[in-house]
């Protein structure tokens, strides 16, 4: 009692009587200490309670340094000096053990407790039932469930409690969205998606982002879907372990984030850790009320036996004021809530009502009912605090020494691809409403419905981050396919309205399997309307399965085939051998063998027509594949020259600038440890970890090599064994390699565990450092064991340098006294994978699939093993796999440039590999129109037409984006110009609206909302931002790697094609 009596700042003196002395979590010590004497002498009966840190563990503070700056417990008549914001929440996976509807109605409860329809019937009942509680919500796939059942009663009040405050929404997406495999069109969909529902409900737009469960945090999140959206600050629960003990020791688990080097302060954000900052997002240890929860309820009737008030009040002041301890200000935030929790919401709201009423009685801290909002809106008052500044991401994600988040990056590889896909299938669909407006479009809208909710539900943390259990992942897929269904079938009607015909029109599902019926007849006579869905006008080959010969090589006994323009006139083709024609599992799909090239032209927005005829005759200009001697081959342009030796790749050069560089193509696989003597941790759905540093070939032997010529591209097609093939293609005046891959079934039989990758060696000296995209739209730096944030220590020297490529990567040179001077290489990739150029020197490698045995221990439960078939998880052998594994076909394309011209070539590729060109086949009747833009003239270089749809009864939803990041290049990095007034062919603009990034609230909005945050080490004139458009003449004004969204207001509709002469 002497020693704690000299502590600095307790006041405990002889005036005190320590009766109580009480060990607490986190090395804590209470000590109880009744005030026999007050300043005048008189007696008082206050029992004092003194919190006393004794050394935490995790930052090796001594016990005298502890006691030194012990935190004193102030009396109830001192002022509190922390306020405890409670935020009642849950956390709803949109699918992951369970499926989404799964989830909703409490089905299939054998895997996993959950019944969401009942958390949201509950929390409303009971938020009607006390004015001063709240309750915040994020998943809009399925509260719109919810609210489409309810009766008017039930909507009015639930109305009625979002108007006053009680019921909250945020982040207010679809569903909570993951960070690293998204694409960024497809995060701003469905969260726009979900801001729609909310404003024309209820007139809400969220102010905060509520990202707490993905497995890190990307660049795009802070600065598109937080601070473009109008978000005011953003809040996450998991982040690196050693940057988490970093910043609990230096008070940073809430900091201000400056993600985006392009745009700069003006898309800063405020950001924090969840949870107790431990890498959670729920309620403090001991405060969780579930019906199956053991932790202690309030007891406060002192009739009654365990009366508890004092123990549970001290526990939530301690809490209080441990996360003060890792803070700044005197605001803090209790996430109460968690995974599918609050199903019987009475039991929650009557001990939360307890405790905040007794704290408040205590009056050593305050606590009160708040929300996300509120809590950003109080941190923002306390305008005498400075905050940490962030300025990278948050990837990768470990949370121990050998446990790093970056196998997910590729899990589930064929879901992920398939999202990519109807992604832009989507855009293209949303596009046609508009341009092909009519009265028929209503129907075409309620497929479109469809499609947009299995979108916005794919992107899920759970979804295209392939970290769900098999049957859960079908039923995306599912849905998917039902929504682009649903979508298909009405979109002949918009296509008819362009091309002024009354053919049914139908698209090709299965062209990357070589299937398409009606390319495929023996007499072919079909007409095709190819869409172009971007803002320029396109030049490129489109393949075209086609009926194969009955024997020998290309063309022999094989029908001959012919491509007219729409002018009648031929066009160059090119038949060449199709990639294996093999189904998901390694069936024979009954493809064609054979694939027609021919060069199409293709207006901005719009389509071009073409006709794929037979003809008789004998084909002259066909290509016939030569089998290289020795495995040597050259494909060659007028941009890049490629060497093969020995079956492989083994020298580029880039003939505009002169660099020549080796490099040589493997595929290799690193095996999936099952734990080790370093650590029990596996590989599995989430987490990357492989036995050695070292991969091993898929193939020992020389890979076969045929090497196929043409007047339109030349190929080499590759085998690698049983279960790995690609061809490798260089169209002429292309300044690319496109290598489409086959990989799988991944042969797991001697039971080791398989993650597949393609390397790039090369000669190249990048010094361990590369860049990777953020879902497609900021390049960020990464060096080989290094993070911008913290000293770093590497334990994984693979997984710890790997990062999530959405769709780019790049290494370039830094040695300007060799050949590769100013060099850049850049791979994209058409589906999100796992990747790198910061593992080894001179080296680019993604993973391209994964077959694993055990499960990595992350609550999903089964392993990594994309199997055919998958039992109930009922009965006996529950969940088991069985059946052929999965095959697995996609595509990257590889660029060798002066780094100087690398951005303006890679950049706009990166567009027409997320867009490619859409043919639809006519059926019956012939396409009266040959060729249509939906444009006046093109958008420039450096813009991309991002959204095109419609919006409501009267408006089109517009976002146009800038494609370049800042310094990427020497003019197109520079501001773009676009007129709207006269952007439109056939379509006057009347009025336009710009809007926030989610299109509910007017951007004026969003800038109102920002906040001069004041942040350490940095100017205090911040940049809040500005509009993008000029009202009176119509123009907008982008810089760099910013999006515009606009809501337009179109005259009455003219819908005679312009004609593309």
């Amino acid at each position: 009692l002497e020693y704690i009596s000299s502590v600095k700042n307790t006041n405990i003196t002889h005036r005190h009587s320590c009766v109580s002395l009480t060990l607490h979590a986190h090395e804590r010590v209470s000590l109880y200490c009744l005030a026999v004497k007050n300043k005048n002498g008189k007696k008082r009966g206050q029992l004092n309670n003194y919190l006393i840190p004794m050394a935490p563990r995790r930052s090796g503070i001594t016990l005298a340094a502890a006691a030194a700056t012990a935190t004193v417990l102030s009396s109830a008549s001192a002022t509190p000096s922390v306020t405890v914001h409670v935020v009642p929440h849950t956390h709803d996976d949109v699918g992951w053990l369970k499926t989404v509807d799964q989830y909703y109605a409490g089905q299939n409860n054998s895997i996993q407790h959950a019944y969401v329809h009942m958390i949201i019937d509950t929390v409303i009942a009971d938020l009607a039932k006390n004015s001063n509680r709240t309750f915040t919500y994020v998943e809009q796939a399925f509260f719109q469930r919810w609210w489409r059942q309810q009766n008017d009663e039930t909507r009015d009040l639930t109305r009625k409690l979002v108007k006053n405050g009680q019921l909250s929404f945020t982040n207010g997406g679809w569903c909570m969205h993951d960070e690293a495999a998204a694409h960024y069109v497809d995060m701003i969909d469905q969260t726009t998606l979900g801001h729609k529902f909310l404003m024309e409900e209820f007139g809400f737009a969220p102010k905060t982002g509520w990202q707490l469960d993905p497995f890190g945090h990307s660049a795009s999140q802070a600065a598109l879907l937080s601070a473009e959206v109008g978000f005011t600050g953003l809040f996450f629960g998991r982040i690196d372990y050693q940057d988490l003990q970093r910043r609990r020791e230096n008070k940073e688990a809430e900091f201000i984030w400056r993600a985006s080097p392009s745009l700069g302060a003006a898309a800063q954000v405020f950001s924090g850790l969840t949870g107790e900052y431990g890498g959670n997002y729920g309620p403090p240890s001991g405060f969780t009320w579930e019906d199956r929860s053991n932790d202690e309820t309030i007891q406060d009737d002192p009739s009654l036996m365990d009366y508890n008030v004092k123990s549970r009040v001290d526990d939530f002041v301690q809490a209080a004021l441990s996360l003060a301890n890792e803070t700044r200000g005197s605001n803090v935030m209790f996430t109460m809530g968690s995974d599918f929790q609050w199903e019987n919401a009475h039991e929650w709201f009557y001990n939360v009502d307890k405790i905040i009423q007794h704290v408040n009685e205590d009056g050593r801290i305050q606590a009160l009912y708040s929300t996300p909002e509120m809590y950003v809106d109080a941190k923002a008052k306390e305008q005498s605090v400075k905050w940490p500044l962030k300025e990278d991401d948050f990837f990768p994600y470990a949370d121990g020494a050998h446990q790093f988040w970056t196998g997910y990056f590729t899990s589930r590889p064929a879901l992920k691809r398939y999202i990519r896909d109807s992604s832009s299938f989507l855009q293209v669909a949303k596009q046609l409403a508009v341009v092909g407006l009519d009265a028929s479009v209503v129907t075409l809208l309620a497929g479109l419905e469809t499609f947009q909710e299995a979108m916005g539900v794919a992107q899920h943390h759970d979804a295209v981050s392939g970290t769900a259990k098999q049957h859960v992942t079908f039923d995306y897929a599912r849905r998917l396919a039902r929504g682009q269904a649903e979508t298909m079938q009405s979109l002949s009607t918009p296509l008819q309205t362009l091309a002024k015909t009354k053919a049914t029109f139908e698209y090709c599902l299965l062209r990357n399997e070589s299937l398409c019926g009606p390319t495929q007849a023996d007499a072919a006579d079909v007409e095709m309307v190819l869409w172009n869905g971007l803002g320029q006008e396109r030049s490129e080959l489109i393949e075209l399965p086609i009926a194969s010969p009955s024997k020998g090589l290309l063309g022999s006994d094989g029908g001959v085939f012919a491509v007219l323009d729409g002018e009648g006139k031929e066009v160059p083709v090119q038949r060449v051998p199709s990639p294996p024609a093999i189904g998901n599992y390694g069936e024979a799909s009954g493809g064609s063998s054979e694939t027609l090239l021919f060069k199409a032209e293709m207006p901005p927005l719009g389509f071009q027509t073409y006709r794929l005829v037979s003809k008789t005759g004998t084909e002259t200009t066909q290509s016939r594949p030569k089998v290289a001697t020795n495995g040597d081959a050259t494909l060659e342009n007028d941009f890049i020259k490629v060497g093969f030796s020995n079956g492989t790749m083994a020298i580029i050069t880039d003939k505009a600038a002169g660099n020549v560089l080796s490099i040589v193509q493997s595929w290799l696989w690193y095996e999936g440890s099952t734990g080790n003597e370093q650590s029990s941790q596996a590989s599995g759905a989430y987490i990357f970890r492989p036995t050695s540093s070292e991969a091993q070939p898929v193939f020992n032997g020389t890979p076969s090599l045929k090497f196929v010529s043409g007047d339109l591209a030349d190929e080499v097609h590759q085998t690698f064994g049983d279960w790995v093939s690609q061809r490798i293609r260089l169209p002429k005046n292309s300044p690319f390699l496109e290598f489409t891959f086959t990989v799988g079934p991944i042969p797991v039989s001697d039971n080791k565990g398989k993650e597949i990758i393609t390397r790039f060696s090369t000669n190249m000296t990048n010094q361990g450092e590369c860049y990777t995209d953020s879902n497609g739209r900021e390049m960020l730096y990464r060096k080989k064991d290094f993070r911008a944030s913290w000293n770093f220590t590497q334990t994984e020297p693979v997984a710890g340098n790997y990062f999530p490529i959405t769709t780019s990567v790049f290494i370039k040179s830094h040695d300007s006294g060799n050949s590769d001077a100013a060099a850049q290489l850049t791979l994209l990739t058409d589906a999100a994978q796992a990747g790198s150029g910061c593992v080894r020197e001179g080296e680019l490698e993604m993973m391209v699939h994964r077959d694993l045995l055990q499960d990595d221990g992350r609550g999903v439960g089964e392993p990594l093993n994309e199997t055919q078939f998958v039992n109930p998880y009922v009965g006996s052998n529950q969940g088991q796999h069985y059946g052929p594994g999965l095959v697995i076909r996609g595509q990257h394309r590889l660029l060798f440039s002066a780094t100087s011209a690398a951005a303006k070539a890679w950049r706009p590729m990166q567009d027409q590999l997320y867009m490619p060109v859409r043919p639809f086949f006519a059926k019956g009747e012939k396409v009266e129109v040959s060729s249509f833009s939906a444009l006046s003239k093109a958008l420039p270089a450096n813009v991309q037409l991002l959204t095109l749809e419609p919006w409501n009864a009267s408006a089109t939803l517009l976002r146009l984006a800038h494609q370049f990041g800042k310094g990427e290049d020497s003019e197109l990095s520079g501001t773009a110009t676009v007129d709207l007034k006269d952007l439109f062919s056939g379509r006057s603009v009347e009025a336009v609206e710009e809007q926030g990034l989610a299109a509910t609230i007017p951007r004026t909005e969003v800038l109102k909302r920002r906040v001069a945050w004041p942040v350490e080490g940095s100017d205090a004139d911040v940049m809040t931002g500005s509009e993008t458009l000029d009202k009176s003449s119509l123009k907008v004004t982008l810089t760099s790697l910013q999006i515009g969204t606009y809501l337009v207001k179109f005259a009455a509709l003219s819908l005679e094609p312009t004609l593309i002469v």
